[in-house]
């Protein structure tokens, strides 16, 4: 490794320390603001990683959340790529310091990956390749993901799956590069799928508007490039084969999002608005996306009238044409089924709109193809400052004025530290293990309102346990079983009991069970909550716990057992 790459990591390590700077001032303590159930969700992936070690658990599958019908994991973000080998980290430092790591290091091995591609094949710079890198992992879209979606956000197997994409044409060895790609297609499943499609459409149109350019001299290379792609194939079906039969088959699965996936594209006026994540940014311009997390087209105008310009400049080159085709057929396609604009639906015209009930389609956050702009925008900066840095016209002066200029349309998308708010504790009844002597083995607890994104509090608690008890509910990806197709819905379906029992959310269940009478019993109830599995579906209870505020006034850190 050269002397210039550890500067370049050295430099994005240090990026990705002023990200997550106010999360490791008190880690434990805190959670990413955008939307803290995310974060819970994950911290419960990483402990279910480490009982899958330490239990022996099916990785594919847990019972300890949504008891009894328990959760599908392969068809959840569960992210196996990333919690299996954070193992160690979890187990010696807990899950939020885990999760601390996946934000901090997802936009720097992002963009230490895409640094490495460009410093070895597009520029001999390795400063240019290094600017070149940093806006693909520090970009305002990266960074909006990774203020909740940290698997979303660490993309540094693309970069890798294009470059062997590339040497299957001309490789002497295309067996083997094959394996080698069908092996990253398989890890990149389960880091994140969309990724993958995203990246096979990106693919599918930068190689094949290549092979249509230069037909007559591709067409000698499609047998050898097909049979390496064919490998690949190969390679990555015979190890996907059962994961995505349990995804797609196995039990409590769905069939795709509907307009949770296909109606989420990309606001129009969103490409020159600036992220409230970056340096110019304003929190208004929320309302140009979907949500807080899906900031994925926020540009600026300055970048993208330079990166126009590099095209113009470069359209004679074929990388740059091939490129900006496919920066602009998946920004056409992230517009997703239903047009809007400035926050507004004007139609139902979209371009997915005549795809968006076919599988896989149906389950894809259209806004997030845009993210396939970010590299392509990269290479063109790369492209233009290697030109400026290299023009015999231009005195030394002149190159450091244009190259201070494109800097300056830059600036205004740096990203600014990722925002925090304060985590509720957990009781002391879990962290204590005092919820033994009302939960033995083989029972829930079920808590009030019950577990799902609106009350994360459950979860947390169970996390705190090491998830040692089953919880009714939870956060996550099922089937609505209201739906002929089984459509997915988040959070477990709402239960005609839990709305008797005054479970649902905002009702208040203290005066609806009294606490138990012994450890592990339940007393007199005057509500079914307090029944069993096969009467009730919410999987034999041992305790209804309620979660709110606790008597000294702090938000979300009380716990009490129903009727206390």
């Amino acid at each position: 490794m050269r002397r210039a790459d550890l500067l370049a990591i050295g430099g994005y390590l240090l990026g990705g320390l002023w990200l997550t700077a106010h999360l490791w001032r008190h880690v434990n303590g805190r959670v990413l603001a955008a939307y803290p159930p995310d974060q819970y969700q994950f911290e419960y992936w990483l402990s279910h990683a480490v009982r899958v070690f330490t239990h022996g658990e099916n990785p594919l599958f847990t019972h300890q959340l949504n008891a009894p019908d328990g959760v599908n994991m392969v068809a959840n973000t569960s992210t196996f790529a990333l919690t299996l080998p954070l193992l160690p980290v979890t187990m010696l430092f807990g899950p939020a310091v885990a999760f601390g790591l996946m934000v901090m290091l997802a936009p720097v091995s992002t963009a230490v990956a895409w640094y490495w591609l460009f410093s070895r094949r597009l520029t001999d710079s390795w400063p240019v390749a290094l600017l070149g890198g940093a806006f693909c992992g520090f970009a305002p879209g990266l960074i909006s993901q990774d203020s909740a979606h940290p698997n979303i956000a660490a993309q540094f197997v693309v970069p890798l799956i294009f470059w062997q994409v590339s040497r299957l044409a001309y490789s002497r060895h295309r067996i083997r590069d094959g394996l080698v790609l069908g092996l990253l297609v398989t890890y990149q499943m389960f880091l994140n799928q969309e990724i993958v499609l995203i990246t096979a459409l990106a693919c599918l149109v930068f190689f094949g508007f290549w092979a249509a350019s230069r037909w007559t001299q591709t067409r000698a290379l499609l047998p050898g490039f097909l049979v390496g792609l064919g490998t690949a194939t190969v390679v990555a079906l015979a190890l996907l084969a059962y994961p995505l039969w349990y995804q797609f088959a196995g039990p409590q699965h769905y069939a795709g999002l509907g307009p949770g996936a296909y109606g989420f594209g990309t606001d129009l006026a969103s490409f020159t608005a600036y992220s409230s994540t970056s340096l110019s940014g304003d929190a208004g311009a929320v309302h140009l996306a979907t949500s807080a997390t899906e900031e994925n087209a926020f540009f600026g105008p300055a970048l993208l009238a330079v990166a126009v310009l590099a095209a113009v400049l470069f359209w004679r080159r074929l990388l740059v044409r091939a490129t900006v085709v496919t920066a602009l057929v998946l920004a056409v396609l992230s517009i997703g089924a239903w047009v809007r604009v400035a926050g507004h639906y004007v139609c139902h015209c979209g371009p997915l709109m005549p795809v968006r009930h076919v599988p896989i389609v149906d389950s894809v956050i259209a806004t997030r193809m845009t993210l396939a702009m970010v590299p392509a925008i990269a290479v063109l900066l790369v492209l233009l400052l290697d030109r400026i840095r290299q023009y015999p016209g231009l005195s030394r002066e002149m190159k450091v004025i244009a190259i201070v200029a494109v800097l300056a349309t830059l600036a205004p998308t740096a990203p600014l530290p990722i925002k925090v708010v304060n985590r509720p504790a957990v009781p002391r009844f879990f962290t204590s293990g005092q919820w033994r002597s009302y939960v033995p083995a083989g029972r829930s607890v079920v808590s009030a309102p019950v577990a799902g994104h609106e009350n994360m509090q459950p979860m947390q608690w169970d996390t705190a346990a090491h998830l040692d008890f089953p919880i009714v509910g939870g956060y996550f990806l099922g089937p609505d079983p209201t739906t002929a197709r089984r459509i997915g819905m988040y959070d477990a379906p709402p239960r005609a009991t839990a709305n008797l029992a005054g479970l649902g959310r905002g009702a208040d269940p203290r005066p609806a069970v009294r606490r138990p009478t012994a450890p592990g019993h339940l007393g007199p109830a005057r509500h079914p909550a307090a029944l069993g599995r096969r009467g009730m579906g919410l999987g034999r209870p041992s305790a209804v716990l309620t979660a709110g505020p606790s008597p000294s006034g702090t938000p979300g850190t009380g716990l009490r057992l129903a009727g206390q």
